[in-house]
């Protein structure tokens, strides 16, 4: 491809994205909805929300199917650059992706996420209260990292006796600089944590229990049973959709909740409000920052002309900051009407888990104003992932607050797994 108007020198894995990738974002799709980068391999970005929704709704023309080994020009995929594992069903068009998702739908319905709150408030309370009499905490290595691992784990039925180790894998996962010899590292320790998945596959066969790796060698699909490695595949997906980006956006908002007080006295004296803006946080701090698709047929999208095997990368976090929908995109706005936010995805790719990360996020939220309501981040100590490409998040953030008292687990509350008893 010669030098074209369109193209740009856009990373989102660079320093310079992660700086400040807001105003990288507006000034995107304000003046670039439609541009073309070389780096990873070269890609298409769609960054304004029309564009972003256009390719999102065309899943026959834009397919997010991964073919492994990634070889260019064929599918890769919904990484960019691409993963070295496949996800499942995220990563298969339709018609096969429709029976998938509908059988899935009845462990991440509205209703199961409902279901859920009581165990999510458990370990909430039970994070918190490890911390609540010294005055000290970090909020994401200590909360918001651990309550999704921990509801995850034991929703898909791993060892909760290894959740430290785990949660500590999807957390570095997602910030490590791809191409590093440190993400080589990182992308070796969970494969690992995918063979403890492929090592359980056949026990639950044998032996079905009432968690999801049970409930997926029981599955038919296409009228058959699902084979171990597609079992793995769906907890490939599964397993690190449902716990950081979820920490993302918690420790994004008490970040800002940190910065402004008004909020979070608003907040406070109304807890009813906080899951109304959760999709205005959603939108400001979107947590996965974008979603790939590879062309399979010619095609134009804002005049420039994608070629069949050409890479996509669908901007949600430059989508949810674009002003012809957002007006003034630039500021948080708890009382403005953010449904339309971009950050689950848009079209049929659209989040399974998000109705359990909005759970999570009311209950640990409301936690957090509840129990440490005065909390402040250690000065200079929270620190923000290097590289946002992928997830936009915080490695630590360290608080201070007033000491308070534990409160256990309610008597009418399931007792909690025996590894977190001592």
């Amino acid at each position: 491809m010669s030098k074209d108007p369109w193209e740009t020198d856009f990373d989102h894995h660079s320093a310079e994205y992660a700086a400040d990738p807001w105003a990288t974002n507006i000034s995107m799709n304000t003046h670039a909805p439609v541009s073309y980068s070389r780096r990873h391999g070269g890609f298409w970005l769609m960054a304004g929300f029309d564009e972003v929704s256009q390719v999102a709704h065309q899943p026959e023309l834009f397919s997010s199917a991964h073919e492994l080994p990634n070889t260019p020009g064929r599918p890769q995929g919904t990484v960019v650059p691409a993963s070295t594992f496949r996800g499942l069903p995220l990563e298969i068009d339709p018609p096969e992706f429709t029976e998938w998702r509908r059988a899935l739908n009845s462990f991440f319905s509205p209703p199961a996420a409902r279901r859920l709150r009581p165990r999510i408030q458990q370990y909430a309370s039970w994070c918190v209260d490890k911390y609540i009499e010294t005055g000290e905490i970090d909020l994401v290595l200590d909360l918001s990292n651990p309550v999704p691992a921990l509801i995850t784990l034991e929703l898909v039925g791993l060892p909760m006796e290894d959740w430290r180790v785990f949660a500590d894998v999807l957390h570095a996962l997602v910030y490590t600089l791809p191409g590093t010899p440190e993400f080589d590292r990182v992308e070796a320790d969970f494969a690992r944590l995918i063979e403890t998945v492929r090592a359980l596959v056949p026990q639950r066969r044998a032996h079905p229990q009432d968690d999801f790796v049970s409930f997926l060698t029981q599955l038919e699909i296409g009228g058959k049973k699902l084979d171990d490695e597609d079992v793995v595949a769906v907890c490939n997906a599964v397993i690190p959709g449902g716990v950081d980006t979820t920490t993302a956006l918690l420790a994004s908002t008490l970040d800002y909740l940190d910065r402004n007080r008004e909020a979070r006295k608003r907040l406070i004296e109304s807890p009813e409000l906080i899951p109304d803006v959760c999709d205005e946080f959603l939108r400001y701090f979107t947590p996965v920052m974008g979603a790939g698709r590879t062309a399979m047929a010619d095609a134009s999208v804002g005049g420039c002309p994608i070629r069949k095997g050409d890479r996509v990368l669908l901007s949600w976090a430059a989508a949810n900051l674009d002003a012809k929908v957002f007006p003034n995109p630039e500021l948080i706005d708890l009382d403005r009407d953010a449904g339309k936010q971009a950050a689950f995805g848009i079209g049929i790719h659209r989040c399974i888990g998000r109705h359990i990360a909005r759970m999570d996020f009311e209950v640990v939220i409301g936690e957090v104003l509840a129990r440490m309501p005065d909390y402040q981040i250690v000065e200079g100590a929270a620190e923000k992932y290097p590289t946002v490409g992928q997830i936009h998040g915080y490695m630590q953030m360290p608080v201070r607050f007033t000491p308070g008292a534990r409160i256990g687990s309610q008597p009418s509350s399931p007792p909690l797994p025996a590894a977190l008893s001592h």
